[in-house]
């Protein structure tokens, strides 16, 4: 296509006949001059030609595309009934296997008419009407202005679409105050016009009567162009989303998060510039397969060698989403208690109840059990006392209400789940069993609550004549006869005789 190209804008017509495979009924007779400029003529006013980033940079052609392998789809023509495909052709010449553009696609240029009489057929006769003038890169001067002045439009309308986009999202700001929404329409702005310049430009290129020579050249950059407003939206979204995410975990006190937010940002951007370049390569004719396989085999190695850095990155991304603990909290990870002072990109720093400082990689710290003690929002009172064995039932019955109603009265202590009671005979003691959730944010403010309540335990039992039990033994003695059943027999019917 490229050598095509070459041979139409070098007007060289005998080279652009070895470009076409001669249809049946020019067999005997072969290719004219007039044959070729009545091909050129169809090319330039109803025919689109594929650009190098849609054709196959294979020798063989895509054959994957459900067509003949010895048959490939260059473009399209515009005809009667709509759109007809236009083929190249492999076939073998003096022992070669060369690409030519398909005999019947040549029939087709061949026998096409122009039949429109539209006011923009018009308008693109009387733009190929004007003098060529000079050309360069085999546009000429005449295709070149129109080029130029039709981008100019191409820009302008896209201007004002976007000027009308302005108006609506000023008004929704208005009706919203939504800042981040109406700073995200101004910076997105620039890339979205460029993109829908390129769109119209693109949609219109083939109204405009320039040769093919000249939009087979142009509309590639066009192409580049869109692609590059794309990546660049993509950018800014990128930026939004992410000082977005920043402020919100800035209000959340996740200051810790920035570091990885930052880095995250970055790897996303650097796949932006990445899929442009391989883009841009494509589009100007290089064969990005083979480097896509090496990067591939590249990566493997890479994420074999640096598997732990990986498990650390998305322990980082798990612990940044889950949010199971926070820079701050007190918790438990393993055996270890401690408080979360940074949680970074690769690994997450705790201080301990020694005052040391642990550092634990991300990937182990996600996956170990956590458990997060400054998210509790009630705390459990529990404790067994143990009454002495000489405690009678009366004060034990007075024990038992005393306490109850000391839990009752008390404004921490959550009413549903309160209870005292009787749970059984120890080895020593009597034993009761306080229960009860106490209403407390922090450790320290439940010790205060709890020590209270102890307190007051003391003085109920004080004041029923009750005592705490402690670890104590009683010991029976006691003097058994151990003569033989027989002799104490024996010695008791002497003694009932005497």
């Amino acid at each position: 296509m490229t050598g095509l190209i070459q041979a139409l804008s070098s007007e060289d017509h005998n080279r652009v006949a070895l470009y076409l495979e001669t249809p049946e009924e020019l067999q005997e007779r072969g290719f004219r001059t007039f044959h070729v400029l009545r091909i050129e003529a169809a090319l330039n006013a109803a025919a689109r030609l594929d650009t190098p980033t849609e054709l196959s940079l294979a020798p063989q052609g895509v054959l994957e595309d459900g067509l003949d392998p010895f048959r490939e789809t260059i473009g399209s023509l515009a005809h009667e009934t709509g759109q007809r495909p236009l083929y190249a052709h492999r076939s073998e010449v003096n022992g070669t296997e060369i690409w030519r553009i398909e005999a019947e696609s040549v029939a087709a240029l061949l026998e096409w008419r122009a039949t429109e009489t539209s006011g923009l057929t018009r308008a693109r006769d009387i733009l190929a009407g004007l003098p060529a003038g000079p050309d360069v890169f085999g546009i000429t001067a005449r295709d070149a202005l129109i080029l130029v002045g039709f981008a100019i439009v191409s820009y302008g309308l896209a201007w004002l679409v976007l000027r009308f986009r302005r108006f609506v999202s000023h008004v929704v700001r208005r009706r919203t105050a939504e800042v981040r929404f109406s700073r995200f329409v101004e910076v997105s702005e620039p890339p979205l016009r460029l993109l829908l310049a390129s769109l119209i430009f693109s949609a219109g290129i083939a109204s405009l009567g320039v040769s093919m020579v000249a939009r087979f050249q142009v509309v590639w950059i066009v192409e580049l162009a869109a692609w590059l407003a794309g990546i660049w939206f993509l950018w800014r979204l990128i930026d939004t989303i992410a000082e977005a995410t920043l402020s919100g975990m800035s209000r959340r006190g996740a200051i810790s998060a920035y570091s990885a937010m930052s880095f995250f940002t970055r790897i996303l951007k650097a796949v932006l510039i990445i899929v442009f370049a391989a883009f841009a390569l494509r589009a100007l004719g290089v064969d990005i397969t083979a480097g896509l396989a090496a990067l591939g085999v590249g990566g493997i190695a890479l994420a074999l060698g640096a598997q732990k850095l990986i498990e650390n990155l998305i322990g980082s991304v798990s612990l940044i989403a889950d949010r199971p603990v926070r820079v701050g909290d007190f918790c438990r990870f393993g055996q270890t208690l401690g408080t979360v002072e940074e949680i970074g990109i690769r690994s997450t720093r705790i201080r301990t109840l020694d005052r040391t400082v642990v550092t634990v990689p991300n990937g182990e710290f996600s996956s170990l059990h956590l458990e997060n003690f400054s998210k509790r929002d009630q705390f459990l009172l529990r404790h067994n006392i143990g009454l002495r064995y000489e405690t009678r039932p009366g004060q034990l019955g007075i024990v038992l209400t005393a306490l109850r109603e000391m839990l009752a009265e008390h404004p921490r202590v959550v009413d549903d789940t309160a209870r005292v009671r009787f749970v059984g005979y120890g080895a020593y003691s009597l034993d009761l069993e306080i229960f009860a959730y106490v209403e407390a944010r922090e450790w320290t403010e439940f010790l205060e609550i709890q020590e209270e309540l102890l307190m007051r335990t003391m003085h109920v039992v004080d004041v029923a004549g009750a005592g705490f039990a402690f670890p104590s033994q009683t010991v029976y003695l006691g003097e058994d006869d151990m003569r033989p059943l027989s002799r104490r027999s024996l010695a008791g019917s002497r003694r009932e005789a005497a």
